[in-house]
């Protein structure tokens, strides 16, 4: 792949390789090549060193790193738009699942639906997700909730992962709710799903395994031993944690070490402080609180805690459907208290890091791969500014910009 310089720019936002900061190079260049950084500088100092490299021109305005959108549910047939109604006419979350609602109605709509009309749905939201400047997207299964329905829905993710516009990765998210159609009882069906985790691995089906531990899905002591078992098959462990209730489940986190521990609309300081502790990244969901009406933590807890931050768009058919990491940043700014710098180390470097992927992606420092974004604006803080969110110009992945 021939070397590619991105020029002109108003300023290169990137963080730091540590993801300790953001540095901003004003007029800034990045050189890439064999669809990976080589360099960050000012834009005559890398024209000057690399004469024959074909030439994007930024036209003055903003650069950073792909945005990474580590917590999606994209693989999913339908809409939920009537229960949007219900819970604005006051109806819980809880109450509308037991009358048949919530995710057992997405788990119907997307068993109706065909293998090719689930890989084009799932397709066109990733070309969505990446005009909007995402280069990375985590894609949970979830919604099958049987062993053989979540093979095939994590099976339909890597077919489609192979044909996608952006990085895909795949988290196998086996313990979402119980299945009514289930015979037998709640130990046997978390037996069953355990065992289906070893079929994951070494199938190649997803890199990471994920549950949800609340009062109205799985409890703790279920959870446990499911995501040890995950992690000893070498996949990563990763968990929504405190969405609707403080269930333990961000201090299960702690203690295995999971990758993150994701929600945590009702977690404590002490919980940000056990992540602190154990490494482990807390990712808020700002479209889920905002649809359910709950308070996301202020910054100045979180920066007490010592935690790091990510943001995502939870995008699913129930309680978000957000289909904007950029306009979920913007909200997250609003509501928690974050500057435009902690803003994009949430959605670049820490997102990243929440995927076990911050060694090469989340940054433009020399090494990292080359999915760079050109923005519609001239500075940092206006992607937290603008309502809705400022679009990107050109997008390239591993230096291709098609």
């Amino acid at each position: 792949m021939a070397r590619v310089i991105v020029a002109n720019s108003s300023e290169v936002a990137t963080p730091d390789p540590g993801g300790t900061h953001v540095d901003r190079v004003r007029r800034g260049a990045v050189a890439c090549e064999d669809g990976r950084v080589v360099a960050v500088d000012e834009s005559d100092a890398l024209l000057t060193r690399f004469p024959d490299a074909e030439t994007i021109d930024a036209g003055g305005r903003l650069v950073t790193p792909g945005l990474i959108d580590c917590h999606t549910h994209l693989l999913f047939a339908g809409h939920r738009a009537d229960e949007m109604q219900r819970r604005l006419a006051g109806e819980s979350y809880a109450a509308i699942a037991a009358a048949g609602g919530g995710i057992h109605a997405t788990v119907r709509a997307t068993a109706e639906a065909s293998e090719a009309e689930l890989e084009q749905v799932l397709l066109e939201r990733l070309r969505r997700w990446r005009q909007g400047g995402c280069t990375t997207v985590e894609v949970k299964s979830g919604y099958g909730l049987t062993p053989e329905a979540e093979v095939r829905l994590l099976e339909i993710m890597a077919t489609t992962a192979r044909r996608a516009p952006v990085r895909v990765e795949r988290t196998a998210l086996l313990l979402h709710a119980f299945p009514a159609s289930w015979s037998g009882d709640r130990i046997s069906y978390i037996r069953a799903m355990t065992r289906l985790l070893e079929d994951v691995r070494d199938q190649g089906l997803a890199d990471a395994a994920d549950v949800y531990c609340d009062d109205v899905a799985f409890s703790v002591a279920e959870c446990r031993p499911f995501l040890a078992r995950a992690q000893a098959l070498g996949l990563r462990a990763k968990l929504h944690a405190e969405q609707l209730s403080r269930s333990g489940g961000t201090l299960l986190a702690a203690e295995l070490h999971a990758l993150s521990a994701e929600h945590l609309e009702c977690a404590t300081p002490e919980d940000w402080r056990a992540l602190a502790a154990a490494g482990t990244v807390g990712v808020l969901l700002p479209g889920a609180a905002l649809t359910l009406g709950q308070s996301l933590p202020r910054a100045d807890v979180l920066r007490k805690s010592g935690a790091r931050l990510a943001l995502a768009t939870d995008c699913n058919p129930g309680t978000s459907p957000a289909t904007s990491l950029l306009e979920c940043a913007a909200l997250a700014a609003r509501l928690v208290g974050l500057s435009s710098q902690e803003a994009l180390l949430a959605v670049t470097w820490n997102a990243a890091h929440a995927l076990g992927r911050s060694g090469t992606r989340g940054h433009l420092t020399p090494g990292a791969v080359a999915d760079v974004v050109i923005w519609d604006c001239e500075a940092l803080e206006e992607l937290t500014y603008w309502l809705p969110a400022v679009p990107a110009a050109m997008v390239l992945v591993g230096g291709n910009r098609n």
